[in-house]
């Protein structure tokens, strides 16, 4: 699916960074979004990159193209719906799965499972992902909450851009934790060197913070409740590796324990919370940890 826009740039984004301006002028849309699918990119009918520093009156004129997902199946897929109404599904995906289709991962994800369901989703600039507002790692277990219409994902979208919705976090992880309340601030990106992976940048990246809020000790592990206020690519396993204590089972960014080789990533959003405007009044949601949390504290216990 293609899609073409002719934008002129006003006063307000004068010096700005084009991509930065882009974001702002087309609805629903990331800056990373504007790299993936831009075919053509001109200014003032000339050629230029992201890069490009805008002045006050360019004509701009961008070309981009998505996949549409109608084109992908619809699959028989078991999920665990703990909330819907006409605005939001609210589900706690399994360890495993993917989100939403992208090269090479075409089925098997919540995308095609919520096809198969028949359920409404948001249609946004991206029909590549339709209804997604945030997105879990596939190794991460959890709720995620999906936008049924345009207004929803709108107001949703706008509400994790300002911070607004409350995302906890259980981790166990490698190493007696201390102290036992942290914030973690710092700037993450693309490592430089393995692009599949993320780093903690001094120059470069997006600024990040994780509050460790709770921490218990079990032997040589640490069970972690964990505050997310912002929402990067592999943010906390990041930040943790980064802090010498790797979540157990992250086989990115950690590394394997004899004992606990067939343990998958633990690490569980268990919480999330919003005030919604549609019902006037507080969202809020709440799930048990999964089985294999128990499996390994039961394990560390037992060592």
């Amino acid at each position: 699916m293609k899609k073409e826009y002719n934008i002129i740039i006003n006063e307000k984004s004068n010096n700005e960074r084009l991509d930065i301006a882009l974001a702002k002028y087309i609805e629903d849309i990331t800056r990373s979004s504007l790299k993936n699918h831009c075919k053509n990119l001109l200014v003032n009918g000339k050629n230029e990159k992201f890069s490009y520093k805008c002045k006050s009156g360019d004509k701009v004129f961008i070309e981009l193209q998505f996949e549409d997902f109608t084109d992908f199946k619809a699959e028989n897929i078991p999920l665990d719906i703990i909330f819907e109404d006409e605005n939001y599904i609210v589900i706690n995906k399994k360890y495993n799965m993917v989100v939403h289709p992208a090269k090479g991962n075409y089925s098997g994800t919540l995308i095609n499972a919520l096809l198969g369901m028949k359920k409404e989703l948001s249609k946004t600039y991206d029909d590549f992902r339709p209804g997604i507002v945030h997105r879990l790692d596939k190794e991460t277990s959890g709720l995620i909450i999906i936008a049924k219409n345009e207004k929803a994902h709108a107001y949703l979208s706008d509400l994790f851009k300002k911070r607004r919705v409350i995302k906890r976090y259980h981790a166990i992880v490698k190493g007696l934790f201390l102290p036992l309340k942290l914030k973690i601030t710092s700037q993450i990106g693309r490592h430089p060197k393995n692009r599949k992976k993320m780093a903690v940048l001094t120059n470069s990246g997006k600024k990040s913070i994780t509050i460790i809020e709770k921490v218990k000790h079990y032997g040589k592990f640490s069970y972690l409740d964990i505050n997310l206020k912002t929402g990067r690519t592999h943010q906390i396993r990041v930040h943790l590796s980064n802090y010498g204590f790797p979540v157990l089972g992250d086989l990115i960014y950690g590394k394997t324990v004899h004992l606990f080789k067939d343990i998958p990533l633990c690490l569980a959003a268990y919480s999330l919370s919003f005030y919604d405007i549609f019902s006037d009044k507080t969202l809020s949601f709440s799930i048990k940890d999964p089985p294999h949390f128990k499996e390994a504290l039961d394990r560390i216990k037992n060592q």
